[in-house]
């Protein structure tokens, strides 16, 4: 999709707006022909039960959209809340430097293509990958739900106005969300 027309918004008064979007915190993984990448994500979306798609949006040219692409597939893992140094890591440029960048992080590979699945992940989604959809300076990433593991006990990190947070730091009501209706 081209856009032709901006909003007239300044960049950072869309960010400070989008950092009050509450989201789950989950690192995407792929194996590569030179070894395991990841990159940190707040953009994780289900968009069909039938069959199972996520969608994750990962910025254009960035070094995992190709390697998605080239190799097939990909994991989410979405991380707990004590994994907050995981998700740090895999949002900084410094990993690039390292010959191993999943050096100390446990991992094992999916039965899906042997991309990583991160230790003591509060839930693991093997994705086949269905597609990439250009959207301004994104790629809507669309994958395909071929395993998935939750840890019922687990607790997902948060991220809100660009801090990393605990749910359990959130009070919440007595209805579950399942049955609020618009």
């Amino acid at each position: 999709m081209k856009h032709t027309e901006t909003s007239g918004m300044k960049d950072q008064g869309f960010r400070a707006a989008m950092r009050h979007l509450p989201t789950a915190v989950a690192v995407l993984t792929v194996r590569t022909g030179t070894g395991p990448a990841g990159m940190t994500a707040g953009t994780v979306t289900s968009v069909s039960m039938d069959p199972e798609l996520l969608s994750v949006s990962l910025r254009q040219g960035s070094r995992l959209t190709d390697a998605i692409a080239d190799s097939g597939g990909f994991v989410v893992n979405l991380l707990q809340e004590h994994q907050s140094a995981i998700a740090r890591w895999f949002a900084s440029a410094e990993r690039f430097g390292m010959t191993d960048e999943f050096h100390g992080i446990g991992w094992h590979p999916a039965s899906n293509g042997g991309h990583p699945i991160l230790a003591d992940a509060a839930c693991v989604f093997e994705c086949r990958t269905e597609g990439q959809v250009p959207n301004g300076d994104h790629l809507l990433t669309i994958g395909w739900v071929t395993a998935c593991r939750v840890s019922p006990s687990a607790r997902p990190l948060l991220s809100y106005q660009g801090r990393y947070h605990k749910i359990s730091n959130l009070a919440g009501d007595d209805a579950p969300a399942s049955r609020l209706r618009a």
